[in-house]
């Protein structure tokens, strides 16, 4: 199963076929005026964008549940986090189907400027409530606005028996590269991932997050 992540880092959406096949794609950030042909589902964060799980084969309506932090700013910009969406599927394996529970979600990051103040510890509350559903069968993508040895010791990886399998700088900035987006399962999961690369395309800004694809057998 080929699958593609993306924190989309402009607001006009982007052509989802440009990067190549996928099964799954799951965008953060999801202008709502974005033109997707394929089967998708959408959840607000704040107005003119959120998250969005696009799927050509797997049903989502029946699928997808969505949650909400138990903190979240009330005004903000359409780059915080609100919601989280899960993605439940089964996955055909030699040994019979398998389940599978696909987490996208964005938690907020510390600004004063978006109308709301937000902190380094509602960033935290709201990673911990993300970490805090992940199990043996789960898959968690997303934007931890952090690279994995600088998370505080509530959402330390390594703490929670879990892997981040990106590699690869993520994310473009003035001061320079960083990779803070991940791609998390347990260490002792069934679910294997594999040939994770971060696609490098041609766009009229230099700040931004990029695209990550990985295929996932079980």
């Amino acid at each position: 199963m080929r699958i593609i992540t993306f924190n989309c880092p402009g607001e006009n959406g982007f052509d989802i076929d440009q990067f190549g096949s996928f099964d799954i794609f799951f965008i953060q950030r999801c202008p709502a005026s974005m033109l997707i042909p394929y089967p998708h589902y959408y959840t607000e964060n704040y107005p003119h964008a959120g998250l969005c799980i696009v799927s050509k084969d797997y049903p989502l309506d029946v699928n997808v549940a969505v949650g909400q932090f138990s903190w979240y700013a009330d005004v903000s910009s359409y780059s915080q986090g609100k919601h989280w969406q899960t993605f439940s599927i089964t996955v055909p394996t030699s040994v019979g189907d398998m389940p599978c529970k696909f987490i996208n979600a964005l938690p907020s990051y510390p600004t004063d400027e978006q109308g709301t103040i937000i902190t380094d510890k509602e960033r935290i509350l709201q990673t911990k409530e993300l970490l805090d559903l992940m199990d043996i069968n789960s898959v968690l993508v997303g934007d931890f606005h952090s690279k994995d040895e600088f998370l505080e010791d509530e959402i330390k990886l390594e703490k929670r028996n879990l892997i981040n399998h990106i590699k690869e700088n993520t994310f473009t900035a003035p001061h320079g590269d960083d990779s803070i987006d991940k791609i998390i399962t347990t260490k002792e999961s069934p679910i294997l991932i594999s040939n994770v690369s971060v696609i490098k395309y041609e766009r009229h800004f230099d700040m931004g997050h990029w695209p990550i694809k990985f295929d996932l057998i079980m």
